[in-house]
């Protein structure tokens, strides 16, 4: 849904509204969420998480991702080391507040499926920097108010600066955030670069995208970093063996499949 050949790209931005003024910060942040990132997407991921004295622990993931419309489902699932092998996290992202996200999390130590609440969306996923509200592709939209800040030069790419806030003290608890910044490309509306405050407006954690190339026509992040810098530690995450509009069954996406695991899936 989002998270192109020269054709379709030339053709999306010919069918991208057009705005005859500065479009608000909840354009831009509609074009993040509705950009082409293919009907699914089957990838590989290596994590790195380092804390503040260098040390390193890494694991591999392998992650499926479908798209239903506006809603989209997706699963990652740990292939290594042996003591997180098979832990696996389920999402349904529903689009709009009318309906809550779906989250589940399967720890194969514990044989346990948990259910992820909409009050603990903030909590950190598996000693990450990342929330299980960060791992979905782009926040829900109607949960801040948006503000298109200006434009800048970041590298050597234009992008618009468009800052969130939660609508209100709830939503702030709930999410773990005060603000967040986005930095979002203008030819391709994705965001390379996305600053976060905590629930008392402390500066918190930033998370770059790098590497960003077109695989099947579709634009992709081969390596994402959140720097948490309250706590000096790290998350690197590396993408690879990208295949998309393969065809994902649907049955891939359910709680039967968390619980059996990727070398069950079909998918290997």
């Amino acid at each position: 849904m989002h998270k192109i050949s020269l054709l379709i790209f030339s053709t999306m931005l010919l069918a991208a509204p057009v705005y005859s003024a500065e479009p608000t910060g909840l354009d831009i942040m509609r074009l993040v969420d509705t950009r082409d990132d293919g009907d699914d997407l089957i990838q590989k991921m290596k994590q790195r998480l380092i804390d503040r004295r260098g040390d390193v622990r890494e694991r591999e993931m392998i992650s499926l991702r479908k798209d239903y419309g506006r809603d989209s489902r997706s699963i990652t699932y740990f292939l290594a080391p042996s003591n997180v092998r098979d832990t696996a996290l389920l999402t349904w992202d529903y689009d709009g507040v009318e309906k809550d996200d779906d989250q589940w999390l399967y720890l194969p130590a514990l044989k346990k499926v948990r259910r992820i609440s909409s009050s603990d969306r903030g909590d950190y996923f598996m000693g990450t920097d990342f929330t299980f509200e960060d791992i979905k592709q782009t926040p829900e939209l109607e949960d801040y108010n948006w503000v298109l800040t200006g434009s800048e030069m970041l590298g050597d790419q234009e992008v618009w600066v468009v800052e969130g806030e939660p609508k209100n003290d709830d939503l702030k608890k709930n999410l773990g955030y005060a603000k967040t910044r986005y930095y979002i490309r203008k030819d391709n509306h994705m965001y390379i670069r996305v600053d976060f405050w905590d629930r008392k407006g402390q500066e918190l954690k930033h998370l770059v995208s790098e590497e960003i190339r077109q695989i099947d026509g579709v634009w992709t992040a081969m390596k994402g970093t959140m720097t948490n810098v309250q706590s000096g530690h790290r998350t690197e995450l590396t993408f690879s063996e990208h295949r998309y509009n393969s065809g994902l069954s649907d049955r891939e996406f359910s709680e039967r499949m968390l619980k059996r695991g990727y070398r069950d899936s079909g998918q290997n």
